[in-house]
């Protein structure tokens, strides 16, 4: 998922996305990738990925939530890419906090970047309640059977 197209589309600042309960598996990046909105993910289970599984740049947040990230090869979970703004002048990363995430097979910590001043979201900001399962392997294994492409008949066929 790229969320926020480019850096000349500042009107993104406005973007608000929640991602929950899905499967991303084998897939090489964008778990998602986001500039200038706000993004929300949690109960996700993101294995063996082959760039990064979630990067924030230019102005974006990311509250990453008790989610699962399972390394393959590459170890890096969390990448900050640093663009400039059309209408600014210094070229900025975005924001990353990862609360209750389960980190698997060497998956790397999301390292503390400095706010500079900027307000972090948190999501009770846009919704008042959500629940969220602890990142386990019992949430694993229910993401894994229960989400995802599935063959489904067409009226008329027969399975």
């Amino acid at each position: 998922m790229l969320i926020g197209a480019d850096p000349t589309h500042t009107g993104d600042r406005c973007i608000r996305v929640t991602v929950h309960h899905c499967f991303f598996d084998g897939t090489r990046q964008r778990h998602p990738r986001l500039r200038f909105g706000k993004v929300h993910l949690y109960n996700n289970y993101t294995r063996n990925w082959e760039v990064y599984a979630i990067c924030a740049s230019v102005e974006a947040q990311i509250y990453s939530q008790c989610n699962i990230y399972e390394a393959g090869q590459k170890k890096k979970a969390f990448e900050f890419y640093t663009e400039k703004a059309a209408d600014k002048e210094e070229a900025r990363s975005g924001l990353i906090v990862s609360e209750g995430d389960l980190l698997l097979n060497g998956a790397q910590q999301c390292p503390s970047k400095e706010a500079n001043g900027e307000h972090m979201f948190h999501p009770s900001e846009f919704y008042q309640k959500w629940t969220t399962e602890p990142a386990s392997d019992s949430l694993k294994h229910i993401l894994q059977i229960c989400t995802g492409w599935r063959s489904v008949p067409r009226p008329g066929e027969r399975c």
